[in-house]
């Protein structure tokens, strides 16, 4: 194989590095990451610097947890002030494990056969490609994450800061895990959709194309359905390793997303603090955004693969526009491998048949990942959301009655705020 090179440099080197830096080197080549961001992201995130970070940050949680700040207790509560630190230890876990299992991702074969078969445009390169290459779009998105997270952030610690130094340090802590590493293993997954999106564009390309300027050898259809059946199966051992960097990605974000539920819900009953429970429920609604454009991502690659509109680029839909007359001239039809225009049309029709049959795109645990599917499961999800909505009411010692009281007081203070008038307010 012609990845065998490349898979011993990995095996040779993992005891140095996560990740070998033959892995790094081909990113960068391919222009999938830029210079300064393939050596952060080698020696920073996915090196010893990342893991004693997040180690750090677990730390400052336990200590949070342990040692609960009686300014923050007084915004949240005492279960919520350590409900808070609890969910960020979670959430640093779930960064550590999708950061291992990222690495794991970039050192296997099924990688480097994508990497191998990744054929580069001339489409401009993601922003996060080149994050910390000294782009003016890249660096301003950095800024206002960081500016958004600190404020986020240190609205709930801020009564802590001048008093117990530990929690000014666990903000910095969280302020730059959430900025700098987290990103670090859902960006190496935005490159594998990106590997994979450009895999099945190959062969969207040469069925919009069609028989007529096939270029290669044997018969038209029948190659495209072996091409096909390498595509899927190298999709299938793909999602089989990148599930386990998904999954720690979407644990942290509901998370993430918890800890703004407990702080607004906490803020809303303990304090009456509008602005905390405004935070609160900005971070949900980041999170909740954040969530459904993960998983439309993957659905997109699924989507391409399977959608039958003519109106949409995609392997059957292209499939789908060569039915009818033969789309070849005679010379076309000897060129594609036929005989004959029967002969021609009889394989258009098995390879539709094949497609039809053979559900393909991105697959975890057994499960095809499209907008169906997306769209089901959000209302699963909305079902139980508000079971937990229920389940954190009765552990944070809130009765519905305090918190229908005090939502409408907290109502009041924002339309005062922004100077609208309510009827009883």
């Amino acid at each position: 194989m012609a990845y065998d090179s490349l898979a011993t440099a990995r095996e040779l080197t993992w005891s140095e590095d996560s990740v070998s830096e033959s892995v790094w080197q081909e990113l960068e080549q391919k222009e999938l990451l830029g210079p300064k961001t393939r050596r952060w992201y080698q020696h920073v995130l996915f090196g010893y610097v990342g893991w004693l970070w997040a180690l750090a940050t677990l730390c400052v949680c336990i200590y949070a947890f342990v040692h609960p700040h009686v300014g923050i207790a007084a915004l949240l509560g005492p279960k919520g002030a350590r409900a808070a630190p609890a969910m960020a230890f979670l959430a640093t876990v779930c960064a550590i494990s999708g950061t291992s299992a990222a690495a794991s991702l970039l050192q296997s074969e099924v990688f480097g056969e994508l990497l191998e078969r990744y054929q580069r445009g001339g489409v401009p390169q993601d922003w996060q490609a080149h994050r910390f290459d000294c782009q003016c779009e890249s660096m301003m998105h950095l800024a206002k994450k960081l500016l958004g997270y600190g404020i986020l952030l240190g609205i709930p610690l801020s009564p802590a800061f001048s008093s117990d130094a530990i929690y000014l340090l666990a903000w910095l802590l969280l302020v730059v895990l959430i900025a700098f590493y987290f990103p670090g293993y859902h960006d190496i997954l935005t490159v594998v959709v990106k590997l994979c999106r450009n895999l099945v564009e190959q062969i969207m390309k040469e069925i919009r194309d069609g028989p007529e300027l096939w270029t290669g050898k044997g018969q038209f259809w029948q190659e495209m359905t072996e091409k096909h059946q390498r595509m899927d199966g190298i999709l299938e051992d793909t999602w089989a390793l990148a599930a386990w960097v998904v999954l720690p990605r979407l644990a942290a974000l509901l998370i993430f997303g918890l800890t703004g539920l407990v702080a607004c819900l906490s803020a809303v009953v303990t304090s009456q603090n509008g602005l905390i429970a405004f935070a609160g429920l900005l971070l949900i609604c980041v999170i909740v955004l954040s969530i459904a454009e993960r998983l439309m991502e993957m659905a997109s690659i699924t989507q391409m693969c399977m959608t039958p509109k003519s109106k949409t680029p995609g392997i059957r839909s292209y499939a789908i526009a060569k039915s009818g007359p033969s789309p070849c001239s005679e010379s076309g039809l000897k060129n594609a491998g036929y005989s004959n225009f029967g002969e021609e049309r009889a394989d258009h029709a098995r390879f539709l048949t094949y497609l039809t049959i053979n559900r393909t795109g991105v697959e975890m645990f057994g499960v095809l990942i499209d907008a169906q599917l997306i769209a089901r499961y959000l209302f699963q999800a909305t079902t139980m959301f508000l079971a937990l909505f229920s389940y954190m009411l009765a552990n944070l010692d809130i009765k519905q009655k305090d918190l229908m009281g005090h939502v409408y007081k907290t109502g009041c203070y924002f339309s005062q705020m922004f100077h609208f008038k309510g009827e009883n307010c």
